[in-house]
C-alpha cells in the first residue's frame, strides 16, 4: 500500500510507505516525555516551546548569573554551561505553566530558594538542537545554590551555550531596572 500525502511547504506530492509507518509509530507514543532519539528528531523539525530561567543575584555591585554544567557525555552540548530550562510538554497543565516552572526549580535548581519569576520576553532562536520559542524569566536566588555555579555576567565561561547569551542579556537588563527602583 502506498500513502499519498501532500507536502504543503514545497507544494509537491510525496508518496511514501515510510511516511505511513512513521505516522503509525508516532500514534503509539504517549504525550509528554519522549524517548531521547525521537525527541531530538522532532526538535530538528519543529519549533520547540521552552521555558528558560535566568537565576540572578547581586554580589556587592556585581550581577551574577547561576549557570549549570552539561556533562561531557551530553550528545549536543558536551561540557557547556547553560541557564536552567525545560521544554513545554503536552502533559503540562493547559491552564497554566507552573508544572514546567516546578520542573526547573526541582530538577534543574535542586530546590534552591528563589524569589518570584519575572517575565523578560519571548525569543525565537536557533540552537544546536533546532528552532526554539523561548519564554524567558529571571528569578533572584535567595540562598547559596544547591546546583550550579555563579558567574559575573561580564565574565561568562568560554564553553557556554551560545543561544543562551541573549537570554542572559535580556534578563540582566530587566533585573537591573528592578534593582534601581529599590531603596
Amino acid at each position: 500500500m502506498v500513502l499519498l500525502s501532500h507536502n504543503l511547504a514545497k507544494g509537491s506530492p510525496v508518496i511514501s510507505e515510510e511516511h505511513k509507518k512513521l505516522v503509525d509509530a508516532l500514534k503509539k507514543l504517549e504525550p509528554g516525555f519522549l524517548p531521547y532519539d525521537i525527541f531530538v528528531q522532532i526538535a530538528r523539525l519543529v519549533a520547540l516551546p521552552i521555558i528558560e530561567f535566568v537565576p540572578l543575584r547581586m554580589n556587592g555591585a556585581i550581577v551574577e548569573v547561576l549557570l549549570l554544567h552539561r556533562g561531557e557525555d551530553d550528545p549536543i552540548w558536551s561540557g557547556e554551561w547553560h541557564t536552567p530550562g525545560t521544554v513545554v510538554r503536552a502533559t503540562d497543565n493547559a491552564k497554566n505553566i507552573y508544572e514546567a516552572f516546578e520542573r526547573i526549580l526541582k530538577d534543574e535548581l535542586a530546590g534552591t530558594k528563589t524569589e518570584n519569576m519575572h517575565f523578560v520576553g519571548s525569543i525565537l532562536h536557533k540552537s544546536k538542537r533546532g528552532t526554539e520559542q523561548a519564554q524567558v524569566f529571571w528569578v533572584e536566588v535567595m540562598e547559596e545554590p544547591k546546583a550550579g555555579v555563579f558567574y559575573p555576567v561580564t565574565a561568562l565561561p568560554k564553553k557556554m551555550m551560545e543561544s543562551q547569551k541573549a537570554f542572559i542579556a535580556q534578563a540582566v537588563e530587566s533585573f537591573q531596572k528592578t534593582q534601581a527602583i529599590q531603596p
